[in-house]
């Protein structure tokens, strides 16, 4: 199975990069293939909703400070209160939420900003600001600790 990065483009799709275009040239013309087509994660929004999660676990209010002993504790909790999880029930009929990934497999760009979306709602709430003051913070802090392109994908 090949792994192809393609673009749109107004003639159909075509591979991004010669690597691409050698292994589509390995195809039959003429033969029906399947494919499965998911945008990419951005690895800066990635690192863009990390600073988001971050920034709101240093600065929880004091009600909240021992809520979550860990930031993997906080980030799994803000992912469910998200909706981003599993149900299970267990063999009693519990139900348990499970928190659902964040890697780069698990969810292709469209889903991801559904859940960041989601996320900085919740954050906003936690820190008791609005959600255009809060993203106007996490692109100041992706800012000065990822560089400028992360910034720059907080203000589209």
């Amino acid at each position: 199975m090949a792994r192809v990065f393609l673009k749109r483009t107004l003639s159909g799709f075509v591979p991004v990069d010669e690597d691409g275009a050698e292994d589509a040239r390995k195809f039959t013309v003429g033969q029906i293939y399947r494919a499965e087509i998911v945008k990419p994660r951005s690895y800066q929004h990635h690192k863009l909703i990390m600073a988001l999660l971050t920034l709101t676990y240093q600065n929880l209010p004091e009600r909240l400070g021992n809520r979550w002993p860990s930031f993997d504790h906080f980030r799994k909790a803000i992912a469910v209160e998200a909706g981003h999880c599993e149900e299970l029930v267990s063999s009693q009929g519990e139900v348990y939420r499970i928190p659902g990934s964040l890697s780069f497999d698990s969810l292709d760009e469209l889903a991801f900003t559904k859940v960041s979306a989601g996320m900085m709602t919740i954050c906003a709430q936690i820190l008791d600001m609005s959600e255009p003051e809060l993203a106007g913070e996490v692109s100041r802090y992706a800012d000065d600790r990822y560089g400028r392109e992360v910034a720059a994908v907080a203000r589209c």
